[in-house]
Order: structure tokens, then sequence, then C-alpha cells
């Protein structure tokens, strides 16, 4: 197992770590479980990372799998480290499902992302961010600590961590109007200069494309080292988070889906030409 990495790398890891240690000793999670006097759902929530995994457990597991070198002290020692993750200290805030939304883009190699209404939040200059969360109707004191978060999360794009972003925007992103001509002309400015970083892709999905069966909801797909765990896919409105993992049916339609939406929009090297126009129409505006 490979060391470093921060805390979220190091539980995907070691999830990964034992799901491979259970094919290698030829168990399936119903034979752990009965072995172990566990319920299966529960071999398949250490598994799947839906719950914390004790280091009690993994000492059960690993001796349940013959394991008891190296290897089982490297586990042993990433379950019992305690770091905290960056969003940790806003649990008493945020549900879990949007925690976990931050773990799943602080870890991932790649993020794939349709967004058909407004700008990803990656994306977001502080000013449109504001004005997209008081929209939803958003408390003035958690909206504030929602845009913090926000920004702490594009803290990622100038990290040595940054993954490979891969945005689609339909049309309709660009030309809705958040916060007024100065705060949408910034946020486009924005998107201009992101679509410069050698790790972003952004297209803009033209309304000449019409209606494709892919437009149906905005969604991300989260990507990850190899081995280390499987895609997940995030479907998303202004009331509900959904994630989508351990369904390698599901989230290859959505794979199928994003190439469908890449090659209908227009081609990254043109986002300045979708942008330009639009800048200079409310540059004017927000200037009378």
């Amino acid at each position: 197992m490979a060391q470093g990495g921060t805390p979220v790398v190091q539980q995907r890891r070691l999830r990964a770590e034992l799901r491979r240690a259970r094919d290698e000793a030829g168990r399936t999670q119903k034979d752990v479980a009965t072995a172990l006097g566990w319920s299966t759902s529960k071999v398949i929530r250490i598994e799947t990372g839906a719950v914390a995994v004790s280091t009690s457990d993994v000492m059960a597991l690993l001796h349940y799998y013959g394991i008891n070198d190296e290897r089982a002290d490297t586990l042993l020692a990433v379950t019992r480290a305690k770091e905290e993750a960056w969003w940790d200290s806003y649990r008493t805030v945020f549900g879990q499902q949007f925690l976990n939304l931050l773990a799943y883009e602080d870890s991932s190699s790649c993020i794939r992302q349709f967004q058909s209404l407004v700008v990803p939040g990656l994306l977001q200059t502080p000013d449109y961010a504001r004005a997209v969360i008081t929209a939803y109707g958003v408390e003035p004191a958690t909206a504030e600590m929602g845009i913090k978060v926000r920004l702490r999360r594009q803290e990622l794009l100038t990290s040595d961590r940054c993954p490979q972003i891969l945005v689609v925007l339909d049309e309709n992103a660009i030309h809705r109007r958040v916060g007024g001509p100065a705060v949408m002309r910034d946020q486009l400015r924005r998107l201009k200069e992101l679509g410069e970083h050698p790790r972003i892709s952004i297209q803009v999905l033209p309304f000449s494309s019409g209606v494709l069966p892919a437009m149906k909801a905005s969604f991300t797909i989260f990507e990850f080292p190899e081995d280390e765990d499987e895609h997940v896919v995030n479907l998303e409105d202004p009331h509900n988070w959904a994630l989508i993992r351990d369904d390698a049916e599901i989230t290859s339609r959505y794979l199928e889906s994003f190439d469908v939406l890449q090659e209908a929009a227009r081609p990254a090297a043109e986002l300045g030409a979708a942008l330009d126009p639009l800048i200079e129409s409310l540059d004017r505006e927000a200037s009378h």
C-alpha cells in the first residue's frame, strides 16, 4: 500500500486493500460476515466507506485473511490515523452527504462535470457564489459559511494535487444573469482564466445542439487513482444531493452521457470565442 496522501486518500486505499485481501483469500462478503459473526451489510459498509472502520475490525479482518506482516502494520497504522480533513470542522453546519461530496472532490484524480443551470462551485467567484446561494433561500449566516467553504474547495485548483477537471456547461449557464452585470462579467472572466489552466477543460454546449438525453440533469463524476475506488456519481439540484457509488452499470451510463455531451459541445479552445462577446456586453452594461 502506497504511503502518503490526505487522510481521505489513505482511507480509500485502506478500503481498496481490504477488498483486495478478501479477493486474494478467495472469500465472499457473506463468508467474512459468517466467520466473524457480523452482518453482511457491515462488511459491505466497511468496504464501501459508508462507515468508519475500527482498529479492532481491521485486526479481525487481517487475521481472517491470514495477513500478519508489514502489510498488516501499514493498514493498521492508517486505521489508527486520527488526522481530520478540513471539512470536518463544518459537520455541525452541513449534512453528511455534502461532506462526503467534499471528500470525493478533494481526493479524486479526475472530475467530469455537466452543469445545465449555473457555473459549478469549484469555478465560481465569491460574488457569484453569494448570489447563487442566497437565491436558493439560504439563511445569511449559513450562506456566508457556504461561500467560505466554496473558496476553501477552490484551493485544490492551485495545489499540486489538482485533479484533471473536465467541465461541460450548457449555454444557459453563461447567459443566465446571476447577481447583476458586474458579477456575471467577473464570473465569465474567471471562467476564461480557468480555461487556461493546464488541468482544466471548459466546453460550452451550444443552444444549437438541441435537446440531448444526456442533458436530463446536472451531474458530476469523480474518478480515483487506479485500484483505489470505483467511480462516484453525484446528481444534484438545489434541494438534494445524491451520491451513487458501487454501481458500475449506473456510473458507466453517466460516463457515456458525458462523452456525448463533450462531443456535442464546442471545443475547449473556443471558450474565449463563446465568452468574449458576453463579457464585452456585460462590461458596457456595468459601466452605465
